[in-house]
């Protein structure tokens, strides 16, 4: 999985509350500031949210005065962090979950005008999780990668206090879920930590990001969620032991019976299983076409009692509805027996690929 914890940044004011958002190069900052007499500064945190003990950028500015030429003094819990002419930016480090961290600013500019600004960060965790309804095998220990045609599902797992503590309620946090940056309303809402998003095009990729609060702390986190083409691997469809999954076929793999059947596993791609009906299935053996079993479309079975030497297999498949499916692989195979026909091969045993 691919995650990003990070927290919030609340702003205090007397008068009026403004804030925006602002991407530079995939960067995203939170402004934030309160105008009125004495009120008049801006702050940008980068990252937007940042995290428990998580380093922050924080940059100010002002519309109505030049602070460039300003004394300026950071404040970060009521302690002075930093202070001098035209110091616009500062880090600080977030307290950790649970916390409350204040930071204001305060600037005297050359006409002696007082100016001011502050935001309260108290910081959020969040995991998030996804994966793909594409195909895998049973067992497969790793995550179902997207391919085009399949569905991404995502889910949010947020802490807004340590461990230990209790929680606030499901029904009391809000998911705000973006898609390249906009917010998909229908995922979105209280108790939406789940969500489904359609797979990138061929070639392309997503980000998915989530938001949560709880009314006063904020958390993101984001994935970066890339297309992928399936994948095809074969393997030996044993008659006592199966299909075995430890042992796929390399480039020249050496087979200990006169005959083999061989199921083809088609990793990540738009199915339900590998004789789903929607996948066309096109087999040779050393380039003579093969037609496929009516039943059992992903298996294969040579027999070389009355062969010998290399048995060359390809495959390739398509998507009945989907064009841009579609994957290849091609194996070679030495049926290598004695006079009685055993090999002496543990079936269990390594195999160079």
């Amino acid at each position: 999985m691919t995650t990003r914890q990070s927290g919030v940044a609340v702003v205090t004011a007397s008068i009026l509350l403004l804030c925006g958002f602002f991407l530079a190069e995939d960067t995203a900052y939170a402004q934030f500031g309160n105008f009125g007499a004495g009120a008049r500064i801006f702050l940008s945190v980068n990252p937007e949210h940042p995290g428990p003990n998580e380093r922050a950028h924080i940059s100010i500015e002002s519309a109505l005065s030049d602070l460039s030429q300003s004394d300026i003094v950071w404040y970060v819990n009521n302690k002075v962090l930093v202070k001098g002419v035209g110091v616009k930016d500062a880090d600080i480090l977030v307290g950790p979950l649970g916390s409350k961290t204040g930071v204001s600013v305060t600037a005297q500019t050359p006409d002696g005008t007082i100016i001011s600004g502050n935001t309260t960060i108290s910081p959020a965790e969040v995991d998030l999780l996804w994966e793909s309804d594409s195909y895998v095998p049973p067992f497969y220990r790793g995550r179902a990668l997207a391919s085009p045609g399949t569905s991404i599902r995502m889910h949010a797992i947020a802490r807004f206090k340590p461990a230990g503590s209790a929680q606030p309620p499901e029904s009391a946090v809000v998911y705000t879920w973006k898609l390249n940056g906009a917010v998909v309303q229908s995922a979105s809402g209280k108790a939406r930590s789940t969500a489904l998003f359609p797979s990138p095009a061929l070639f392309g990729t997503d980000i998915i990001e989530v938001t949560v609060s709880n009314g006063t702390q904020y958390g993101s986190a984001s994935a970066q969620i890339a297309s992928t083409e399936p994948q095809l691997f074969l393997y030996e469809d044993h008659p006592l032991f199966g299909i075995m999954y430890n042992q796929a076929l390399g480039n020249t793999t050496p087979i200990s019976d006169i005959e083999a059947t061989f199921a083809a596993i088609p990793y990540f791609a738009e199915a339900d299983s590998p004789d789903d009906a929607r996948l066309l299935y096109s087999w040779s053996v050393n380039r003579n076409e093969i037609p496929s079993d009516e039943l059992k479309r992903s298996e294969l079975t040579v027999n070389a009692s009355k062969s010998s030497g290399l048995a060359q297999i390809a495959l390739s498949i398509a998507h009945a509805a989907n064009l841009a499916m579609s994957a290849r692989g091609s194996w070679g195979v030495i049926f290598s027996t004695d006079e009685n026909g055993f090999s002496g091969i543990d079936p269990f045993g390594m195999q160079e690929q």
